[in-house]
């Protein structure tokens, strides 16, 4: 029978290579860890199982953070922006290790914010949101365009455990083509959870729209959405009850979710809600279910898929079609596309990117 040290360094083998699935290198890339730390961070856990998988980010992040604090104090600004924004993306894959909104979730959290925080103040195209609401404050950041006045803005979502910052490539994307981006921490995401407390339900889905109201008051006169994962669920319920969205980008998303098999997807989705038994989770999982008899998108629609997708089977997302029967729709497939095509990125930015440039026109007047 295996001593009561022995099973702890059992499951901590366990979880490290459970890790290593769900955050695979290209996902780091795909957050903002630079190449060389996403590799570095797979070789210390395959080598190295006495830390886990925070730690081991933790500790690749520590360095970042030294030598941006270092090359802050020196005047060399350009060189410790990057430094805050590899800190704070290692640290955004730190959080990942737990799914449950323990301490040590909420610290890293809190962390990887202060480190963006750092880089938003050098980098000069990114400021923090936060908008009051009847149940809690709403977070996330703006990306804006270089030198222009943005007219048309994009609303980007994540799901389950990314959020917000995470999607900083994503906003710059956007704002190299003259749009507004904002990478939402909408209700059950980021710190609107971690720090505030609010919960996804029937009552603060519709809090998405916030983020299109703060959109107007920066001037925006045209809106689009942008869902990653199980936010592609959530950019699909926004277009179908708020008529301002123009152009929906769903990728990932099932279009009627289950209660899933494996414990770390269920888990995330109790946090994400707020419920901890199955019946519960069932019954919000079939309020937020979408169907042509019930939903229609009166918006442009944009479906991004992957061949290698493990969680949303090839051409499962063409259902969604289904809610937008008479406006244009277009399907970018990559065939050996990872979940939300984490290993083809930059093209997956730049093409998504494009397509809501030409949908929005930010040129017009």
């Amino acid at each position: 029978m295996p001593s009561p040290v022995q099973s702890h360094a059992e499951e901590r083998r366990k979880h490290l290579a459970a890790m290593q699935r769900a955050v695979p290198v290209t996902r780091m890339v795909d957050y903002g860890v630079p190449l060389g730390d996403a590799l570095h961070t797979h070789g210390l856990v395959a080598t190295d199982d006495s830390a886990g998988w925070d730690e081991i980010c933790e500790r690749v992040a520590a360095r970042h953070h030294g030598l941006a604090e270092a090359a802050e104090k020196a005047g060399r600004s350009p060189t410790a922006a990057l430094g805050w924004r590899a800190a704070s993306a290692l640290l955004q894959c730190a959080q990942l290790a737990f799914n449950q909104d323990v301490p040590r979730k909420i610290a890293l959290y809190e962390q990887a914010h202060a480190a963006l925080a750092r880089h938003a103040h050098l980098s000069g195209d990114l400021a923090e949101v936060r908008l009051p609401t009847p149940y809690g404050g709403l977070h996330g950041w703006t990306v804006r365009p270089d030198g222009t006045a943005a007219t048309a803005a994009v609303i980007v979502m994540g799901g389950l455990s990314g959020w917000g910052s995470v999607y900083l490539d994503m906003g710059r994307a956007l704002a190299a083509r003259g749009l507004l981006a904002i990478l939402a921490e909408g209700p059950g995401q980021g710190l609107t959870r971690l720090r505030g407390g609010m919960h996804l339900d029937d009552r603060t889905l519709p809090l998405f729209g916030a983020f299109l109201d703060h959109a107007e008051s920066l001037g925006v006169r045209r809106c689009g959405v942008w869902g990653n994962s199980f936010g592609g669920l959530f950019a699909a319920q926004l277009a179908a009850t708020d008529r301002r969205v123009q152009a929906v980008c769903i990728n990932g998303a099932p279009m009627t979710p289950a209660v899933p098999s494996f414990r770390t997807a269920r888990e995330q989705m109790e946090a994400l809600f707020g419920v901890d038994e199955e019946a519960s989770l069932r019954h919000r999982l079939q309020s937020l279910g979408m169907s042509p008899r019930r939903h229609r998108i009166d918006a442009n629609l944009l479906v991004i898929q992957g061949g290698c997708d493990a969680l949303v089977p090839l051409g499962e997302q063409a259902s969604f079609f289904t809610l937008v029967p008479t406006r244009p729709k277009a399907v970018l497939t990559w065939p050996n596309g990872e979940h939300t095509i984490y290993n083809y990125a930059q093209e997956r930015n730049a093409r998504a990117a494009d397509w809501f440039a030409e949908q929005l026109n930010p040129q017009a007047a």
